[in-house]
């Protein structure tokens, strides 16, 4: 009856662990940051993020524009050889990317946008 008590108190007593901070990382684990801050996969595409610059095909356009609709974060629609293309179904990285986009400041888009029943936010990737 003593046993599991001291157990007990031994297990409360440790140490939890180290923390994520040590070594000069500022964040978890997997969410890797250069020196400036700037996650690994922004600095080598130029400001896109990584998910949606996939969603533009093999080539990236020399100016990327992107529409979301403000309701919904799992679908954008992208300017491809100067028409808009819904792309649907994104996963929750995906979302989390656009969500990032309804952030940015709005850009006058280049071609007329799609009607659906709201404004859509553009925005331009440099």
């Amino acid at each position: 009856m003593l046993v599991p008590i001291l157990i007990s108190a031994a297990l409360i007593a440790m140490p939890q662990g180290r923390g994520h901070g040590r070594g000069g990382d500022d964040g978890p684990p997997g969410h890797a940051r250069g020196r400036d801050g700037v996650p690994p996969g922004l600095a080598k595409k130029g400001g896109m993020p990584p998910g949606l610059a996939k969603k533009f095909g093999s080539r990236l356009p020399e100016r990327p524009y992107i529409a979301v609709d403000p309701r919904y974060t799992d679908r954008a629609y992208f300017l491809i050889d100067g028409r808009w293309e819904l792309r649907k179904g994104f996963n929750v990285g995906l979302q989390a990317e656009v969500r990032d986009v309804l952030r940015m400041p709005a850009a006058p888009p280049p071609v007329p946008l799609p009607r659906v029943g709201v404004d859509l936010h553009v925005a331009l990737f440099n």
